[in-house]
């Protein structure tokens, strides 16, 4: 070895020891560790030689210090702490400076002729994407979006990471688990994950690492039968789009994808979840039976049917007041309009509108315990009527600022309470609201209860605003199921038992 090979050896010998160490159950002193060590790695004494060759124990070293931050996240509701947003920006800036690095290592393997085991495009492209899908999904938790360039870059590896005619198994393996990897992406952003929930999202990328290898990809349109198909232009910084949301434009090289196998899979887990026999393995432990069912009912949807928009969206700019909750929402409705303005109701702004939902973002006050699928109230005047909005996602760019997806439920709402029947044991009266009949959309009268309320077709319901009211309702369908809030059709039973 020379003497500047010893030298460069010598400058990493800390990060090489570190790497050596055991992880560490502090996550904070884990992640910090990893940060400085990076960039002291970046640093123009070190060669890039070197930097390369820890490439692979820092990739195994970030992927065990990024499961150690995962249930932290997860249990958190938007936004973040500033302590928890500072580490999940760090994070996923630490994640993307190892791609980068794996980007370098590329270029360096495409002008040799000599390919190692290690050192092909398979397996850094492999390497390469699982670390990508652990940034994706870490920058979900924490209520952003993909960071920038980030669709460029796995597209790049996926298609570095294909095999060219080769013979050699090792490579046959990688390009494997690379394209495992890359279809985990893809099926994670096809799920809307910024409609999610903290512990769904961690659990579904847990259910996607196994199963979104069932992922379809192809590079020819799919023909007709397109629909559930998405497709991705690989020279874009932009997420998959589904094709029945905006046709894919007339350009080549485009990939497109479908997740159908996929959601057949999680229909037969569905299934399993919703009988009476023993509750399959591999469960979240923050998700309860049921509440894994919504879930992935909810996501076979966005893999099986994207939703499209019906109506453009305008931009806008003005303030609304805005009462976040539906049990606030409920005791706002129960208050005089003198004092509901100033204990329940926080001022917001409309960034763009359509007839169907909203997207706003904070002006005053702050903000806490945001979760998707929530109930929201908003109007802009006093003289206007609140209208109630379910939150369809959040985005949270700096612990400050927020932003919030509606879709519109109702433009008038009613409180009352109401207790499901039947059941071994007794269960208590609980808030909801009820919303008028739509007629153009052939819906009945309402009711948007909290999550878990429904139980049977057959429930007790109670108002008294101005007058003691007690009927007995009968359900007719079941209508949204979020984490916070289930919206079912009913109708007053005439034979009540």
């Amino acid at each position: 070895m020379s003497a500047a090979d010893t030298s460069q050896s010598d400058r990493t010998a800390p990060v090489l020891d570190w790497l050596a160490t055991e992880l560490s159950a502090d996550a904070d002193l884990e992640l910090a560790a990893l940060v400085r060590h990076l960039e002291e790695l970046g640093r123009p004494e070190i060669s890039r030689n070197q930097f390369h060759r820890c490439l692979d124990l820092l990739h195994v070293r970030s992927l065990a210090i990024s499961a150690l931050f995962r249930d932290r996240f997860a249990s958190a509701t938007l936004p973040l702490t500033v302590n928890l947003h500072r580490a999940a920006s760090r994070l996923v800036s630490a994640l993307g400076k190892i791609a980068a690095g794996y980007e370098e290592v590329l270029a360096e393997v495409r002008h040799r002729l000599a390919r190692t085991v290690r050192r092909n495009p398979e397996a850094i492209g492999a390497k390469a994407l699982e670390i990508l899908g652990e940034q994706l999904t870490i920058a979900h938790l924490a209520g952003n979006s993909a960071p920038f360039e980030f669709w460029l870059r796995a597209h790049s590896f996926f298609r570095a990471s294909r095999l060219d005619g080769s013979a050699d198994p090792a490579a046959g393996q990688a390009a494997e688990g690379a394209i495992r990897a890359y279809k985990y992406i893809l099926a994670f952003a096809a799920a809307q994950p910024e409609g999610l929930t903290g512990a769904e999202i961690n659990w579904l990328s847990e259910y996607l690492a196994s199963n979104a290898k069932s992922i379809i990809i192809r590079s020819a349109p799919p023909g007709d039968e397109n629909f559930g198909w998405l497709w991705i232009d690989p020279d874009q910084d932009a997420p998959p789009v589904a094709i029945s949301r905006r046709d894919p434009p007339g350009v080549d090289g485009l990939v497109y994808f479908t997740a159908e196998e996929l959601a057949r899979r999680t229909t037969a887990l569905i299934e399993q979840l919703e009988g009476e026999g023993e509750a399959p393995a591999g469960l979240p432990d923050s998700l309860g039976r049921a509440e894994t069912a919504t879930l992935l009912r909810r996501v076979r949807e966005y893999w099986t049917s994207p939703p499209h928009r019906e109506h453009p969206r305008r931009r806008n700019q003005y303030a609304v007041s805005v009462c976040c909750g539906l049990e606030q929402i409920w005791r706002m409705l129960r208050e005089p309009a003198s004092i509901t303005q100033s204990r329940y109701a926080s001022e917001w702004m409309v960034v763009n509108e359509s007839p169907t939902g909203y997207a706003i973002m904070q002006v005053t006050g702050t903000a806490s315990a945001l979760t998707p699928g929530i109930a929201i109230a908003l109007r802009r005047s006093k003289d206007e009527p609140w209208t109630l909005c379910v939150v369809r996602w959040i985005r949270s760019e700096t612990p400050e600022q927020i932003e919030l997806g509606l879709q519109v439920i109702a433009n008038t709402a009613k409180p009352v309470t109401v207790g499901f029947r039947g059941g071994d044991k007794p269960r208590p009266m609980r808030p909801a609201l009820v919303i008028p009949p739509i007629a153009a959309l052939g819906r009945q009268q309402a009711i948007l209860a909290p999550a878990g309320t429904y139980s049977a077709r057959r429930f007790m319901l109670v108002s008294d605003i101005h007058r003691l009211y007690i009927a007995q309702g009968r359900l007719l369908s079941l209508d949204m199921q979020t984490p916070a809030v289930e919206l079912f059709q009913y109708e007053i039973d005439p034979y009540p038992l």
